[in-house]
């Protein structure tokens, strides 16, 4: 059994790449150019191209069936949500050969949706933060008027990250009110006008990844970590992580909201712990591998391989154990964070009250390249051509 790996931009293709051809998987890497990340890898042994699934996803699902229709007995690894939903709502056009290790539309769309995750996590009782959901009110005014009886500081969030339309896809960011002026500006948006959203409270606190690959509703394998720093610096692509043990409490509810979906495969569910009632509360589920992959193989817990096993029907025994305190560092995304940082003020950028301040931040950046517990994402010593063309795209990006 083979492995396709797509996306291959991604550094998730790329953990999932090295973890599987390590292991002796031959894996075929595709993306929406060549060369990409992933396919630059050594343990990359074939790769192909396709149409861009945000601008052209009937063609991207076309260009998909002909290859996987004439490729041997294959595992399937999308890496995106944009990738992941064209094939799941495409699921029965693709060869039998192909095998997919993911679950249904329907419980995909219920965790990745984030109105029908937290309607769902009300239901159940979970430990959110304060949730308004556009659909419930009547009128734009009347969400405005519910928030300001709550108060600030309020963080905008439509459905989806990226929305799927007639036309294509398109990108949805995250917006962050301060007060009422702030409000108003963000509901005026075009984005926001036309597609349902939520306004939850802004929780201040470290950001908690717990990881988990699950068959039939058990667990199969857990890990945990905790974001250091993140590109933007607010909140979004975790640039340096630590493995933690999983908190309890955020175990616990990770573990019963998949297992109340009956969920097969991998999913992050990310918690920010709430500094002033120590509770961890959901912000949302990846239904997919996540960026910060390459740690918990790291640390011990090699999830695509043993996705690959699951979905080829071998037996899995629960993983028990990881290595703790070890930290990944994407190291291009890390430079970014510290320009950002340089460059833009704290006011400008929504950093939360107890974000470090900029010469604790660049000490740390500096002293980090000689700490044993932080090891690079990207470059590594026995695959480095990954790192060589992460760098010339990073340097062509600046100068053209």
């Amino acid at each position: 059994m083979d492995a396709i790996v797509l996306d291959g931009e991604q550094r998730s293709a790329l953990a999932v790449t090295r973890a599987l051809g390590r292991r002796g998987v031959k894996v075929t890497v595709g993306a929406g150019k060549s060369p990409s990340l992933s396919s630059c890898s050594r343990y990359c042994t074939n790769s192909f191209t396709y149409p861009s699934p945000y601008n052209d996803p009937v063609g991207f699902i076309q260009a998909l069936v002909n290859f996987t229709n004439n490729s041997c007995d294959s595992i399937l690894f999308p890496m995106t949500d944009l990738t992941l939903t064209e094939i799941l709502l495409n699921r029965n056009i693709f060869s039998e050969n192909l095998l997919i290790p993911f679950v249904d539309y329907d419980r995909y769309i219920q965790v990745t949706d984030k109105i029908n995750l937290f309607r769902l996590a009300m239901d159940m009782n979970l430990s959110i933060p304060v949730t308004f959901i556009s659909t419930d009110f009547e009128s734009h005014e009347s969400i405005i008027d519910k928030v300001i009886k709550y108060g600030f500081p309020m963080v905008v969030k439509p459905s989806f990250s990226k929305i799927r339309t007639e036309k294509g896809w398109i990108g949805a960011g995250v917006h962050y009110a301060k007060n009422e002026k702030d409000l108003r500006e963000i509901l005026s948006l075009d984005i926001i006008k036309c597609f349902p959203f939520l306004i939850q409270e802004r929780i201040e606190g470290p950001g908690v990844g717990v990881f988990l690959l699950m068959e039939n509703g058990e667990v199969v394998a857990k890990f945990a970590h905790k974001r250091i720093r993140e590109k933007p610096p607010s909140g979004g692509v975790s640039v340096l992580c630590e493995s933690i043990e999983p908190p309890p409490e955020a175990l616990e509810t990770a573990v019963m909201l998949l297992t109340k979906l009956h969920w097969t495969g991998v999913a992050m569910v990310e918690f920010k712990i709430d500094r002033k009632q120590n509770i961890a509360k959901l912000i949302e589920v990846n239904a997919r591998f996540w960026g910060s992959l390459q740690l918990a193989i790291t640390s011990g817990v090699d999830f695509p391989f043993l996705l690959f096993q699951m979905a080829s029907g071998e037996k899995i025994v629960e993983q028990d154990g990881y290595k703790i305190g070890l930290k990944s560092r994407w190291e291009l995304g890390d430079l970014d964070h510290l320009l950002i940082r340089l460059f833009k003020s704290t006011l400008k950028l929504n950093l939360p009250s107890y974000h470090s301040s900029r010469t604790t931040f660049v000490k740390d950046f500096l002293f980090d390249f000689f700490r044993p517990s932080v090891k690079n994402e990207i470059l590594q010593t026995n695959d480095v051509k990954p790192f060589i063309h992460e760098l010339k795209t990073y340097f062509n990006y600046f100068f053209n």
